[in-house]
């Protein structure tokens, strides 16, 4: 049998590629759209899933949880710390979880991969070993924001008979503005560090979110979700005088990064 050309081959090899089907890649979902609202925001459509909606779960809540954001050196008795914080994450715009929990002001108007949010935070100490936080974040022009509320105390304080500092720490974070679903989280963790020449703290921390979300929507009817979402962080702190600059990475089911500056008194 004669053996065709090597040009022939090639050409008949590029034809066979120029038939595969367009939809070979997969397109992009359609957004939900409702033209009343003024950015994107939280609202059930209902193709959202069970599987969809506790991959939201675990992810929006791992970002909205507390976060350490500190290092475990407490502020003393009557010391005060007034933050202000940006949080930068990304997510699946694409994905179920993000695409049917969202409804979006036109068709083309994407939610986006890139997140980034502004936080307010307060931490009082009540002793030398105690301290008390909260925070709030609101998106800026959708409806969704949290509140959240902390304790620390201090295991072990850094001195001359010991190297490293040690707190644990509980915080508490309600997802605030959402009429489709009902979140909370807890958070429980330890972290260590250590400060150099009285300036230069970083540290390690190591802990888990506990989430739970009930839908109230009336677009779907799912089973509330409780899942458990550990964490890892890392984080360093300059502090020079009454003020405090500091940054920290955490990974989780989305990691996050934020930075932070704080007067402190």
């Amino acid at each position: 049998m004669p053996k065709l050309p090597l040009s022939c081959s090639l050409a008949g090899l590029a034809g066979l590629v120029l038939l595969l089907p367009a939809t070979a890649l997969p397109a992009d979902p359609p957004l939900h759209v409702d033209p009343s609202v003024g950015d994107c925001e939280v609202r059930f459509a209902p193709e959202l899933t069970q599987d969809a909606f506790r991959r939201f779960v675990r992810e929006f809540g791992s970002v909205s949880a507390f976060k350490q954001g500190a290092p475990p050196t407490t502020l003393g008795r009557l010391g005060i710390s007034l933050d202000v914080e940006q949080i930068f994450f990304s997510v699946d715009e694409h994905s179920a979880a993000w695409n049917d929990t969202f409804t979006h002001p036109a068709a083309d108007h994407v939610l986006g991969s890139d997140k980034a949010f502004p936080k307010l935070r307060l931490r009082v100490g009540v002793t030398d070993d105690l301290e008390v936080g909260a925070f709030f974040a609101k998106s800026p022009s959708a409806n969704y924001g949290w509140l959240g509320l902390e304790t620390k105390y201090a295991v072990l304080r850094q001195g001359d008979d010991m190297p490293v500092a040690l707190a644990v720490r509980g915080a508490y974070t309600k997802t605030l503005y959402v009429s489709d679903m009902d979140m909370h989280a807890l958070t429980a963790d330890v972290s260590i560090g250590r400060t150099f020449w009285k300036v230069l703290t970083p540290y390690v921390a190591l802990g888990a979110d506990a989430v739970l979300a009930r839908e109230t929507s009336p677009a779907v009817d799912l089973r509330t979700e409780h899942l458990v979402v550990p964490h890892a962080a890392g984080g360093l702190e300059v502090r020079f005088w009454h003020v405090a600059v500091g940054a920290e990475a955490q990974l989780s089911a989305i990691n996050t990064f934020q930075a932070q500056v704080s007067a402190v008194f």
